[in-house]
């Protein structure tokens, strides 16, 4: 399943097989789509990835040392 940042209500049902092999669940991908709504390419973007982990990280020690 692909969720779309912009507009992440926006789910679209992806088969495993049309997405980059060395990705994980929570890997931000650029998608591109045909005028069917195929997948036509998609990248994994290392850099964006690497940075939304390291924020959620932040937020997660930020939250337990709140509670301490």
């Amino acid at each position: 399943m692909i969720i779309l940042r912009e507009v992440e209500t926006v789910q679209i049902d992806v088969p495993r097989h049309k997405l980059p092999q060395h990705m994980k669940e929570d890997t931000i991908l650029s998608v591109f789509f045909d005028e069917e709504g195929n997948i036509a390419n998609a990248e994994v973007l290392e850099d964006a990835t690497e940075s939304a982990r390291e924020n959620v990280q932040q937020l997660l020690e930020k939250m337990m040392n709140k509670n301490k």
